[in-house]
């Protein structure tokens, strides 16, 4: 039985924001675990950082709102309840030093949820998410992230034990947090007799 949702956690949903954002840029290096070789699909290379934009930036709009709760600040009427408000408000108390930066993200995740046809890259989103984190950061919401670096491995053939299975091999792939693994999906292949 269940106490109820767990609270929100910045730290924790952005650090899983930032995993999942490394291992999607590089998805392409998992072809090679099976066809020794990369590739880079067109629609991936479209939708995968124009859909984690939106999301980073939903990230900073319930950080910025979880914030403000805690914090006892109430937004006043003059002031939309909404991420724009949210910026506005805390720039004008002096308490958010690139609001302006801000406000671009903010619309330009707009358009990227609102007007068919557009969307970023992956150097784009990058520069935006690091905007974001540097935000994140200066209300202590987050801690800057680590080194994140995307692997990928295959085990060797193995001889198998299972009825009807002659070898197995792992698959993994996965982000490394300063060289210990954080985020892991992992498979077995199971090669049969025929």
């Amino acid at each position: 039985m269940s106490n109820g949702p767990e609270k929100w956690s910045p730290k924790e949903v952005w650090r899983r924001f930032r995993l999942e954002a490394v291992a999607a840029k590089n998805y392409h290096f998992s072809y090679s675990l099976y066809i020794m070789q990369t590739h880079r699909d067109a629609l991936l290379e479209q939708l995968l950082p124009s859909l984690l934009y939106i999301k980073a930036v939903a990230i900073l709009d319930e950080a910025l709102e979880s914030w403000l709760a805690e914090n006892r600040e109430q937004l006043p009427p003059s002031y939309r309840n909404d991420l724009n408000g949210r910026i506005q408000f805390l720039k004008d108390k002096e308490l958010l030093q690139d609001a302006d930066r801000l406000h671009a993200i903010r619309k330009r995740r707009n358009t990227l949820a609102h007007e068919p046809g557009t969307s970023c890259n992956w150097d784009e989103l990058e520069g935006d998410v690091l905007s974001i984190e540097a935000c994140l950061v200066s209300f202590n919401l987050v801690q800057p992230s680590p080194k994140l670096e995307y692997y990928a491995e295959r085990s060797a053939l193995e001889d198998s034990t299972e009825p009807g299975v002659r070898f197995t091999r792992r698959f993994e792939y996965g982000v490394k947090e300063d060289g210990r693994k954080a985020l892991e999906i992992a498979w077995t292949q199971k090669l049969s007799d025929a």
